[in-house]
């Protein structure tokens, strides 16, 4: 009679964007900063990823209660996201990190924007419609042709550019550092033995991506 065995499950290769994906948006792991000192009693100088791969090789965590907790995989790509160094942008980064990829999305370096003016707001009407956002200025005093003086109140359109070489280059930047952000995690995890159901491989978002826009 042969012996049933559990059967392991299957590995999966994924790029580093799509194993953070799946780590944020399909297991809902979390990046935790300890605001609130939920880490006040762990070993000093024993890192994130050290202490989920002991939790892994005992097969639970002790802290116990409440909701399932992500794969212990993904719990690992969140500590690493967690520990993103400053030269790297540190905490800023790893909240856009997890933000992006959760949203299944890269970062917002406007493809389709042009140079346009367009209203700083919107207001809307009884009937639903949009209109321009104005604000009224201080009270103005004149004379008409008849040396009547008469006061009203000026009323304008706040406005601003959209689609700027300035407003362009910033969000540019944002998403090069988000790609290195990225490179950064796939050097660090690419080390990292403890994972049981993915692989990474190579392969990166493109860098460049407004220039085949």
């Amino acid at each position: 009679m042969n012996a049933m065995w559990p059967r392991r499950a299957a590995v999966r290769e994924m790029t580093i964007q799509q194993a953070l994906e799946w780590a944020f948006a399909v297991e809902r792991a979390q990046i935790d900063f300890d605001e609130t000192g939920a880490h006040e009693f762990d070993r000093p100088g024993v890192d994130n990823i050290w202490i989920l791969q002991r939790q892994r090789e005992l097969g639970c965590r002790v802290d116990g209660g409440g909701s399932s907790d992500p794969h212990p995989d993904a719990q690992i790509i969140a500590a690493a996201v967690e520990a993103l160094p400053i030269g790297v942008g540190g905490r800023r980064m790893a909240l856009l990190v997890a933000e992006c990829a959760r949203a299944r999305r890269v970062p917002c370096w406007r493809a389709d924007e042009r140079r346009a003016v367009v209203p700083c707001g919107w207001d809307t009407t009884d009937a639903g419609e949009w209109l321009a956002c104005t604000r009224k200025l201080d009270s103005v005093t004149f004379r008409d042709a008849r040396s009547r003086v008469k006061t009203y109140r000026p009323e304008l359109c706040p406005v601003t550019y959209t689609g700027s070489a300035a407003a362009l280059a910033y969000r540019r930047r944002e998403y090069l550092a988000w790609y290195g952000a990225l490179l950064h995690l796939l050097s660090e995890l690419s080390w990292c033995d403890a994972f049981t159901a993915l692989k990474l491989v190579d392969g990166l978002p493109d860098l460049s991506p407004w220039n085949s826009a």
